[in-house]
């Protein structure tokens, strides 16, 4: 469900996504977005009226420092960067995988930081396009509450200039490599207990 916030143009809430056992994803639990330094007063105003209890912030230090967001001085906000300043490995526009295998430490401290959120409030993660990076962390997070692969793969298309058939790739190595998003959080290191409470807050 796309939210109003100005001036960003790519935010959404991720409740009401159909899950493979036939229920739907809890509005309220998670919401993508774009670069949060685009919004007006009256923006700032809609987010802090929207229940949020934890930003996550992808961006890197120089985008950070660039362009401040709005709530950096709130206990709220988390500045988690998912990227190095200065990438070692090779960006494929057609799949997100070489992005979740050079960046394993960082998902998983931006994933433990998505589980330990207040349960009762909204978990805001963006970066600057809400279209890469938050991508990435938002699918795992879809996939291990059981959202359905298609659902995902859709949302992922309702981004502006992005093919679905990147995040179409970018699951099926997740699938194919480790056997699906739960296992591959494991392997990167995040806890159990941190998979369940993403889980729960994103189903119950």
């Amino acid at each position: 469900m796309r939210l109003d916030w100005p001036d960003c143009e790519n935010v959404r809430d991720l409740g009401g996504l159909p899950t493979r056992d036939g229920g739907r994803t809890r509005p309220g639990g998670l919401i993508r977005a774009d670069g949060l330094h685009r919004l007006t007063p009256h923006g700032v105003a809609s987010v802090r009226a929207a229940n949020v209890g934890r930003f996550l912030d992808l961006r890197g230090f120089a985008e950070c420092e660039r362009e401040p967001s709005p709530f950096a001085a709130d206990p709220a906000y988390h500045h988690v960067p998912l990227l190095d300043e200065v990438l070692t490995y090779e960006v494929q526009h057609d799949t997100y995988a070489p992005m979740l295998e050079h960046n394993r430490d960082r998902i998983a401290g931006a994933f433990h930081l998505l589980a330990v959120a207040p349960p009762d409030a909204a978990v805001v993660v963006h970066c600057v396009g809400g279209r890469d990076r938050t991508a990435g962390l938002v699918a795992l997070a879809l996939a291990i509450a059981g959202v359905e692969p298609e659902a995902i793969i859709d949302d992922y298309g309702l981004s502006p200039e992005r093919d679905p058939i990147s995040m179409r790739n970018t699951l099926a190595h997740v699938d194919e490599r480790y056997g699906g998003a739960e296992a591959y959080l494991h392997e990167i290191g995040v806890a159990p207990a941190d998979i369940e409470e993403v889980r729960r807050r994103l189903r119950s």
